[in-house]
């Protein structure tokens, strides 16, 4: 089980570890700063999911395989308590569940576990897919190692999910997002040391940056299409850390380094890291960030 920073950066292809980080920086916070220092990060949207049924195994695991450096996924709480991975509030999209239960707008928060894991997650994707399950959390955990785990909030206790991520051991090597910030604030106070991070989509103004630092999120993760230079500065020198989601062209990619981001989340892993191995996504701050980088 790789862990420890000298294990992450092994995976960063080699970045050293900054030794002046500060020490009551939890450990992910490190890792990711440390690795956004030369280029953005990679993050997998839901796993590799332009190719593969996104949320599932398959798409996690080739995420990590395609050198993702953070693996996204979605959580909901089952009716029984469980957590398993899906985006949608039900499993009519990306299950069988239609045919197979015999009824449309099906909620994954009313059904148990059993019935969840009993659906074909796969074969909407395509023949090659079928048979995958919904995966549960400590599946997906176990998937994307050695990769941080990025777990979004859909549905579901914060209390419930602090304890979960505790119970699995897990504290130390994910990051936990949701855009229900009073949400967000509750699994805070429920699991301090976990790093947080404020999803949003609107205009990204000064009383919207208070709000998410108010959440204790370390990690601003916003639309990149109403992102704007100045807010991304303003982002950066606040202290936290900034992503920016969903982004697939190449255009946008490198629009998105040169804007300061930390992180990009793209349903292309493979091709994000492409780039980022050539070189194209190589950290040159623009002016009005670098002045006021904490870095």
């Amino acid at each position: 089980m790789l862990r420890s920073s000298a294990a992450f950066a092994i995976l960063l292809v080699g970045l050293r570890p900054d030794a002046d980080l500060p020490p009551q920086d939890p450990l992910v916070l490190q890792q990711l700063r440390t690795g956004a220092a030369a280029a953005p990060l990679v993050v997998a949207h839901r796993g590799a999911s332009e190719q593969f049924p996104e949320n599932t195994l398959a798409a996690l695991r080739a995420a990590v395989a395609q050198q993702a450096h953070v693996v996204e996924f979605d959580v909901w709480q089952t009716k029984d308590g469980a957590w398993v991975l899906l985006h949608d509030a039900t499993l009519d999209r990306t299950t069988d569940a239609t045919a197979k239960l015999g009824r449309k707008d099906v909620r994954v928060d009313q059904c148990t576990l059993a019935e969840v894991r009993s659906l074909d997650a796969g074969a909407w994707k395509g023949k090659a897919f079928a048979g995958e399950k919904v995966p549960t959390l400590a599946e997906a955990l176990a998937a994307v190692q050695p990769a941080i785990a990025m777990v979004e909030h859909k549905g579901g206790d914060a209390k419930a999910l602090a304890a979960e991520l505790k119970k699995l051991s897990a504290n130390d090597r994910v990051l936990v997002q949701s855009f229900d910030w009073p949400w967000l604030t509750a699994f805070h106070a429920a699991a301090p040391e976990v790093v947080c991070g404020a999803l949003g989509g609107k205009d990204c103004s000064s009383e919207r940056l208070l709000a998410a630092a108010a959440t204790g999120a370390r990690l601003v993760h916003w639309d990149h299409r109403t992102l704007d230079l100045d807010a991304a500065a303003a982002v950066r020198s606040a202290g936290h850390l900034l992503c920016v989601y969903t982004v697939d062209a190449d255009c946008a990619l490198l629009g998105a380094a040169a804007l300061g981001c930390d992180l990009i989340t793209t349903n292309r892993p493979e091709r994000l890291g492409a780039l980022r191995k050539r070189g194209e996504l190589a950290r040159v701050l623009p002016a009005s960030a670098g002045a006021t980088s904490p870095r």
